[in-house]
């Protein structure tokens, strides 16, 4: 087909590819259509085409393979939804405390979810990594709530707290924060560990507000609870290298 509107062409070819994305017609993994292809479908530019797939790519659903060579189709992951969701509450002025504050309604209905749903093989791998505890540099603390946020079998509950835990994730790598009690974390999400083991969604619940409330302390004694979840100063220019711009 020929596009009536050049001015709008590369939209129109990358909401037809995204149709077809979304669709499943074109699944993670397979290769775009050439560039040549692309251009006799629709009757438009390689310049245009190009266009259109950085639009895509910027949404999450094309990379650039570096090993098979061409475009592959991808599903946008938590880490590409988390980068555009740290710049929107950085925009909307959101606080730590807001972002802590949101984590707290979700992720103890996710534990409650876990507790009721998770596989065994789930199960199992949660009390592992409670079990292995919180290493000096953090290791520990983040993998247990991912594994938490993936087990419940909930879609949208897991793609948006997935998301939530890669900017807290960000967030708390830019703040000077003051060391956490390790140790009573460790506790934390033993008991947890435990309740979601015993297929137990009350107390998982209260166990995980019980343990998110902890962390809203922590951050509060640092004083960092009304500041930014990142600071103004690096936003700068000169940091190019930070993942979430």
């Amino acid at each position: 087909m020929t596009l009536e509107k050049p001015q709008r062409a590369p939209e129109v070819v990358a909401g037809a590819i995204r149709r077809r994305i979304l669709s499943g017609e074109l699944g993670a993994g397979q290769s775009l259509p050439t560039e040549s292809t692309l251009i006799s479908q629709f009757g438009v530019s390689r310049e245009t085409v190009r266009v259109a797939v950085r639009l895509l790519g910027a949404e999450g659903l094309t990379a650039t393979s570096q090993g098979r060579g061409g475009v592959q189709i991808r599903h946008p992951d938590p880490e590409h939804i988390a980068r555009s969701l740290v710049q929107l509450l950085t925009l909307t002025g959101a606080t730590w405390g807001d972002l802590l504050a949101f984590r707290k309604l979700l992720e103890p209905a996710a534990a409650a979810l876990v507790a009721e749903k998770a596989t065994d093989d789930q199960r199992a791998a949660i009390a592992e990594i409670a079990e292995r505890g919180i290493t000096p540099d953090g290791a520990g603390y983040h993998e247990f709530h991912d594994l938490i946020v993936r087990a419940g079998g909930n879609p949208i509950l897991t793609t948006v707290l997935a998301a939530t835990e890669q900017a807290v994730r960000w967030a708390a790598r830019e703040q000077d924060i003051t060391q956490y009690d390790r140790t009573e974390a460790t506790r934390s999400h033993r008991a947890i560990a435990a309740a979601i083991t015993a297929r137990d969604p009350h107390k998982a619940e209260l166990r995980m507000r019980k343990h998110l409330d902890a962390a809203l302390q922590h951050v509060d004694r640092s004083g960092l609870l009304d500041a930014p979840m990142i600071p103004p100063s690096r936003w700068s220019t000169d940091n190019t290298d930070l993942p979430w711009r």
